[in-house]
Parts: structure tokens; C-alpha cells; sequence
């Protein structure tokens, strides 16, 4: 063996780290010798092997062949010196590791290549770069000098990434990561630099850069990644917000930055989906309540939903002033947050995931009220809301028909409204559990009805037996903007829900005018605050005792 394969310089290399490996290579004999970890950790034939090159290449991951094989090509055809990048090996266990690899090609007395030496790390035993993206870690971007200059910090996130896990799987996911990253590599040259954050987040940083440059390549990485194309084929829609910190000479605290960061995007996905925000005060008051906010709801919930009340709407007959009923409307008030109002809170819930036992919540006391009215005041249905996601949940119908014998109450008196029915991804299955809940007596309600195709389809593939016109229809009535139009539109809906026979609800009754023309095209029911607001218990039965007045 040649001397250059035996040196002792290469026994000592060899063993002075688990996590980098190394190789010397003959050239004009085509022979390398490998250190003893490389042979365990990547499953190689032996530590001196012949056409090495061939065998380390089936390794690399087909991804990344081509960054390679251009690099090394180079060193080995004389075209450059050295070797550099970064690539993912297969080992031992069936699994890709990033390694860096670097190496050096000599030449002999007479200018022929003839030794080349190289050394190859594992990056994710440094921390340094994330293991499925190959990005810079977080690790690596808090030992970014934030003090000698100014710039911006961009922290990208993939709107919805649970839902498309949920869809797809985690394998998928990865994948979509994967994709993300390579995009961000290529738009980050110079001075800017992308690293992997948490989960489905990135971070780009831009030294030197303002504002402009920022909104450029958010909406550069927006566009490259608005679809991606899996190795089997499926194209997947994405959506990218972010969020973003100007920082400047002497402001360099990093936690500072970062949570001013996820304030930020927090706030853009919530408020603008799929856009690039800038961290400013007013987001930060904002975000900081909603913060206080989930934690009083939280802290509600757990206490037996301490400070959650039900408000009534009264429902009234279209063809005189009686009272024929009530929507059961949901109120809060925390410990800390005392004025947060329903469209506030209830995104909130719905993001938790707590809509669903506050929805249960909502169904016993509706059901409760029910009772005690109908002994007080006689017949009087309730209606109360339902998210679709409630509707899917396990037991749903089990619970609602154990509360109706709890409080032995009459289905017929309760009425189920369908709430964000745009939402509705599989009419079908909501189709049989709205045929059960029906079969049982109780009575189903489409609100919001009229905004849309899909509610159209919805009309056409499930059984309801109400449908609430939306009070976007109603409200320009009176001032005679639109009105044509919204006449034309709520006539026909009208005269599509009695061929269907759907009873009608008209919400957004706002004042006499409107009563009027309403009245005239004889829906069944009208609601809106001519008559009352939403009310307190208390309030609502004076009404049911005196009347409207």
C-alpha cells in the first residue's frame, strides 16, 4: 500500500471524533482508504476501497446527486482545487443524514492529480443545520450579531400546516417542508440567509436590507411555493404568511426580536392570512390580549364555564307581533378580559378547540331554558348554534338526545341552526346526521342562508327544515340602496323554501321600514333589533310577559 493511505496523520484523524469522517484517495490507483466510523456509520464494504466514487454516490440521495456529482467532478477533472457542499448521505439504518463534506485535491512533482483528501461532518450533531431541511438552525441565527448594523427579520409559516397534515400525513409533510426550504435557499444569497425555526416556520434574515427588500422576497417565496408538486405526483395548494421585525444599531436583544416576530405573525394569520406584516405597538397590544384572552377562556372552562351566559333574540311571527320563539346567543365575561364580544372570543374557541365542549355547553343550558319557559309561559322553541365541527363530533347526537330526556323536553320545541355553512367539506355525512337528528323530532336550520353557490348545494343535499336569510340582504332596504336587487334575491328565496317546504327566517330587521316590506313578502319568522337586541334571561321573560313593545 502506498504511504499516503498508511500515514499516521490519518490513524489520528480517524478517531478524534464520532461525528466526522474522513478519507484519502489515490488517485492514479483509484484506492481510498475510509476511517473505521465511516465504514460502521455508513454500511461500506471496508476501510480501503477501489472505484470509491461509484459506491459513495449510490449513498447520496437522489435530490442531491447532482450537487454533488458537479462539485467533485470538478475537483477530480482538474478544474478546481477544492472540494465543497453539503449533501444528504444514506446510513447504516436506512435513514439520510446531512453531512458537509470538504476536501482538497494534490498534485505530484510533475502537475498530476494524485492524492485527494477530504473530511466529512455530520451537521445534525452540530446543531448547526436542521436535519430534514439542511437549513441554518435557530441555534445558528441566535449567534447572529444583531449590534453592529440594521436589517430585517422575516418568520415565515405555512397557514393551515395541521390541516395538511391532517389531509396528506406527516410523510408529505416533510416533503412540503423540504420544497420550502430549497426555495428559500435560492432566493437567499449574499448577505441574506434562511434558517429552519420551529415546526412549519423559517426565518429569513436580511442585513442591510429595508422594508422594500423585505415585501420583495416575502412575495417572491409566496409565489414559488403557492403550489408544490410531490414526488408522486399530488400538487398542493400552500399558503405562506409572515411576520417581520425591523432591528437597528444598539437594539440586538434576539428574544426581544423573536417575540416581537411571533406576535407579528400570529397577528397576520389571524386577521390577514397569506400576507406580510410588520411588528408594530398596536399588534402587540392586540396580540397580548389575545394571549390574556385564551388564558381567561381556559381558566372559564376549567371552573365549570364560569363567566359564559346565554343571551336571547326573540323570534317573532311575520304575520303578527306575537313572540313564537328565541335564538339562544352565547356571551362571556372573564376575570381579566371583561368587554371581548362573541366575535371575538369564539375564533378563539374555534382555534382551541373548546368550541366543542362550550358547544355542549350551550346545547344543555338552551335545552334547560326550554323547559322552565315552556312551564312559564307555554309552547316557545329555542334555537341555538351548531358548528359544523360540532356536528361531526363522536356523540354528538347521543348527547343532545341524553339532554332532552335529562330535562324532559319535547324536540319539536328546539331547533339546531347550522353555523358557518361555507364551511361544510362533506355534505354527505352531515346529510345522515341531520336525517338521525331529525328522525328524533328535532327541527334543523341553515343560517346565513343566501351568500353563496355553496349554499345553494347545501339547500340541495341536506334536509333542513329553516333557513335563515343572511342580513346582508335586509339591511339597505330601508334606504332604498340595492333595492332591487336584495328584493329580487330574498323573493326568490322565498319562493324557493315554500316549493321546498322550508320555513323562513328573516334576520336583520333593523327598523319599521324594513318590518314592512319584509312583512309584505310573507316569510315565517323575522328577527333583528326592531324588535329587541339580544337580552339577558331576566330582560327576555318581561318581554314574554308584556310583549314587545
Amino acid at each position: 500500500m502506498d504511504d499516503v493511505l498508511n500515514n499516521p496523520l490519518f490513524e489520528a484523524f480517524a478517531n478524534a471524533s464520532d461525528n466526522v469522517y474522513i478519507y484519502v484517495c489515490d488517485v492514479k490507483k483509484d484506492l481510498s482508504r475510509w476511517s473505521t466510523n465511516a465504514v460502521s456509520f455508513f454500511d461500506l464494504p471496508g476501510e480501503y476501497i477501489n472505484n470509491a466514487g461509484e459506491l459513495w454516490g449510490q449513498k447520496i440521495h437522489p435530490e442531491d446527486k447532482d450537487i454533488y456529482f458537479n462539485d467533485i467532478g470538478a475537483v477530480f477533472s482538474g478544474n478546481k482545487a477544492h472540494h465543497s457542499c453539503q449533501y444528504r448521505a444514506l446510513n447504516r439504518f436506512g435513514k439520510y443524514v446531512w453531512l458537509e463534506c470538504k476536501g482538497s485535491m494534490l498534485r505530484d512533482e510533475n502537475g498530476e492529480l494524485a492524492t485527494f483528501a477530504g473530511i466529512m461532518t455530520r451537521l445534525d450533531r452540530q446543531n448547526k443545520y436542521d436535519t430534514l431541511t439542511g437549513l441554518l438552525t435557530k441555534y445558528e441565527f441566535y449567534e447572529f450579531d444583531f449590534s453592529s448594523g440594521s436589517g430585517v427579520v422575516m418568520l415565515l409559516g405555512v397557514d393551515g400546516f395541521r390541516s395538511i397534515i391532517n389531509t396528506y400525513g406527516y410523510y408529505y409533510g416533510d416533503e412540503l417542508l423540504t420544497a420550502i426550504a430549497k426555495k428559500l435557499q435560492s432566493l437567499c444569497s449574499g448577505s441574506l440567509k434562511a434558517y429552519r425555526f420551529n415546526g412549519d416556520e423559517f426565518i429569513i434574515l436580511l442585513p442591510n436590507k429595508d422594508r422594500g427588500a423585505a415585501e420583495d422576497i416575502f412575495h417572491r417565496v409566496k409565489n414559488d411555493t403557492r403550489l408544490i408538486e410531490t414526488k408522486d405526483g399530488k400538487k398542493i395548494d400552500l399558503s405562506i404568511s409572515a411576520g417581520a421585525v425591523e432591528y437597528s444599531e444598539g437594539r440586538s436583544d434576539k428574544d426581544e426580536i423573536v417575540s416581537r416576530l411571533e406576535l407579528a405573525l400570529s397577528y397576520v394569520k389571524r386577521v390577514n392570512r397569506g400576507s406580510l406584516g410588520f411588528y408594530s405597538r398596536d399588534i402587540e397590544v392586540k396580540q397580548l390580549r389575545e394571549r390574556a384572552l385564551k388564558e381567561d377562556l381556559r381558566e372559564s372552562i376549567a371552573d365549570d364555564f364560569r363567566g359564559f351566559e346565554l343571551y336571547f333574540q326573540p323570534l317573532v311571527d311575520a304575520k303578527g307581533a306575537k313572540i313564537l320563539g328565541c335564538e339562544a346567543l352565547l356571551r362571556w365575561k372573564g376575570e381579566h378580559i371583561r368587554d371581548a364580544g362573541p366575535m371575538e372570543f369564539i375564533p378563539i374557541l374555534e382555534e382551541s378547540g373548546d368550541i366543542n365542549s362550550v358547544g355542549r355547553w350551550v346545547m344543555r343550558q338552551a335545552i334547560r331554558q326550554q323547559k322552565e319557559w315552556e312551564e312559564k309561559f307555554g309552547q316557545l322553541r329555542i334555537n341555538f348554534n351548531v358548528s359544523y365541527r360540532q356536528f361531526l363530533e363522536a356523540d354528538y347526537v347521543k348527547e343532545l338526545q341524553a339532554a332532552v330526556n335529562e330535562f324532559g323536553v319535547s324536540p319539536d320545541n328546539l331547533v339546531l341552526e347550522l353555523t358557518e355553512s361555507c364551511n361544510v367539506e362533506s355534505p354527505e355525512n352531515l346529510a345522515k346526521i341531520f336525517e338521525e337528528i331529525r328522525s328524533m323530532g328535532f327541527h334543523i336550520a341553515l343560517d346565513d342562508f343566501g351568500t353563496g353557490y355553496a349554499s345553494m348545494e347545501l339547500l340541495k343535499k341536506l334536509p333542513a327544515d329553516e333557513i335563515k336569510i343572511e342580513h346582508s340582504f335586509v339591511r339597505e332596504l330601508a334606504n332604498g340602496k340595492h333595492h332591487k336587487a336584495d328584493l329580487a334575491i330574498i323573493d326568490s328565496l322565498l319562493f324557493l323554501c315554500r316549493k321546498l317546504d322550508n320555513k323562513v327566517v328573516v334576520e336583520g330587521v333593523e327598523n319599521k321600514a324594513v318590518d314592512d316590506i319584509i312583512r309584505s313578502m310573507g316569510p315565517d319568522f323575522l328577527q333583528g333589533y326592531y324588535y329587541s337586541r339580544p337580552v339577558c334571561k331576566t330582560d327576555f321573560e318581561e318581554m314574554l310577559k308584556n310583549g314587545i313593545s
